[in-house]
């Protein structure tokens, strides 16, 4: 019978998750839910089909020439957006400039018929203006034609600008002309805007116009210098750990192939694999956003798609290692972290493993809360954009929540499962075992949109150790139900903020999927103990 899990153990915790979830919804919730309701548009995004087609029709009148296809993706201004969020001037912004100069858009890619190649227009997520584009056609007016400031201006009026604001243009060798308009400044940070002019039918045609605020110098070289250091950290403290694991994980699964079964972790690997391919499949439109303008990246996008379903064949298979190694390690100490189906109470220490996977995540989402508010007013931590993680630039936002499970099988069988049995095993201290491991999966998360690149190491290294306490008491199957619920719900707010009713429901089903789960099991284990296999056993003389 298995007992790591005692009858009514939930009672331990379900007094800490309640307050907690409560906590949670004052720091978080709350205040989503009233910044969607203060929001002019409700927080909600026009469709990307109906940017597709506003783009469509002013790309047309604008050259004279039909549009053969329109694709839009969710751009974002990643340095604005974190210059703003950090000097805190989000809602002066949005007050001042987001109705003609916004951080995010539709990035509408316009194919024209025969030969007119490519342009992009770029549309406004909540009231559908048109607010830059960058198109081709006509003659272009070069910086010698002295027609092309008169005719910048001319059009920069059209666009809401006054003359006496536009007093600091100047045309550039590329035939373009650029301006700092008077008065267009948001702290340090001041709009410049770049047009192209070319002649169509004779008329004069501003087929470029790009205004945007540029972050200033200061924090530009800031950023850069944290994403430098957020690369190496993740380079040799995740990539290469998780290499080194991976060799150690098969040595270990040789070594110690008496006390488990390759069979182990079959199911499991083949869920990662499939979740793994959808999730990456599914950003696509998130690379494209990542490349901006290039006019050719159907090759990239190609080669990212095919890479992605070649490289999760290797990671899968560092899962099943991990899982057989970290099983024939664990039991080789005495310890069984990862019962079997068929065992005597199995389908009982699921179901229970569920009910504290609900509590342990509770408790973590106020945990992440307090620790974010703690690292703003320490190191000041802010937050910014990245469009290859934007819900809009999801191909199915209803798919997304399968993020949750690859995550939990692949992080708490390398870095849990088999990460703390080796550890514990060479340095006879769990704490220690728990910690090494942690640190690693920690540094795999520092390039994640925030500032500096060391809050989210800082807050993975308490998560990760609470993960690992979850682990080390409960066992693998309550840590993966935890690290599931906890993604899970997470990904479900966002889906609830910016999804449609079908992606909503999605975001529900995935929060419940693993009372399901547990269920189905619970049913299934129960079954075959009332029900055990029949042995027919031989007459001495026919044995």
């Amino acid at each position: 019978m298995i007992d790591s899990i005692q009858h009514k153990e939930w009672k331990r915790y379900i007094g800490a998750a309640v307050a907690c979830l409560i906590i949670y919804m004052f720091i978080d919730i709350v205040p989503l839910i009233k910044a969607s309701e203060s929001d002019e548009y409700g927080g909600k995004a026009i469709s990307k089909a109906e940017a597709e087609q506003t783009a469509s029709k002013f790309a047309e009148e604008l050259v004279g020439r039909e549009a053969d296809s329109a694709n839009a993706v969710h751009q974002s201004d990643k340095l604005m957006n974190g210059y703003i969020s950090r000097d805190e001037l989000t809602e002066a912004y949005a007050d001042q400039y987001d109705k003609q100069f916004p951080t995010d858009t539709y990035q509408v890619e316009v194919d024209f018929d025969g030969a007119g190649g490519k342009g992009y227009v770029y549309v406004h997520m909540q009231n559908k203006r048109i607010v830059a584009w960058n198109l081709h056609g006509g003659e272009p007016v070069v910086d010698t034609d002295p027609r092309l400031n008169e005719q910048a201006i001319a059009l920069l009026e059209e666009q809401g600008f006054r003359a006496e604001e536009l007093t600091s243009g100047a045309a550039y060798p590329n035939g373009e002309w650029g301006v700092k308009p008077a008065g267009y400044t948001i702290g340090e940070s001041q709009l410049q805007v770049t047009v192209a002019v070319s002649m169509i039918d004779g008329k004069p045609v501003m087929i470029k116009y790009k205004p945007s605020f540029i972050a200033p110098a200061e924090y530009r070289d800031y950023v850069e210098g944290q994403d430098r250091w957020a690369q190496f950290m993740t380079g040799f403290g995740f990539i290469l750990m998780s290499f080194i694991l991976f060799v150690l994980a098969v040595i270990y699964a040789v070594l110690y192939r008496r006390h488990t079964s390759f069979k182990r972790g079959i199911v499991l690997t083949i869920i990662y694999f499939v979740t793994y391919v959808i999730i990456n499949l599914n950003v696509l439109d998130g690379i494209r956003a990542s490349l901006g303008e290039q006019t050719d990246f159907s090759g990239q996008i190609l080669i990212t798609a095919v890479f992605t379903v070649l490289l999760s064949i290797p990671m899968a298979g560092s899962i099943y290692i991990s899982l057989v190694a970290g099983d024939g390690l664990w039991k080789a100490q005495g310890r069984s972290l990862w019962p079997r189906f068929g065992q005597p109470g199995y389908g009982t220490y699921v179901w229970r493993s569920m009910g504290l996977g609900y509590c342990f995540a509770a408790i973590l989402f106020a945990l992440q809360a307090a620790i974010f508010i703690g690292l703003k007013y320490t190191i000041g931590t802010w937050s910014t954009s990245d469009v290859t993680q934007s819900p809009y630039n999801m191909a199915y936002l209803w798919l997304m929540p399968v993020l949750a499970w690859a995550a939990a099988i692949s992080e708490e069988a390398v870095f849990r499962f088999f990460g703390i049995g080796l550890f514990r095993k060479w340095f006879k201290n769990t704490f220690v075992a728990a910690l090494i491991p942690t640190i690693s999966w920690a540094l795999g998360h520092v390039m994640y949109p925030l500032y500096p690149s060391s809050t989210r190491l800082i807050e993975l290294m308490i998560i990760g150790l609470i993960f690992s306490f979850i682990f080390v008491r409960y066992g693998l199957i309550t840590a993966m139900f935890t690290h599931a619920i906890f993604n899970s719900v997470g990904v479900a707010i966002t889906i609830f903020t910016v999804g449609s009713a079908f992606d909503i429901a999605s975001g529900v089903f995935f929060v419940i999927l693993p009372i399901l789960i547990a269920y189905v099991i619970k049913y299934m284990g129960n079954k075959k103990e009332k029900n055990p296999p029949v042995t027919t056993v031989l007459p001495l003389e026919r044995q």
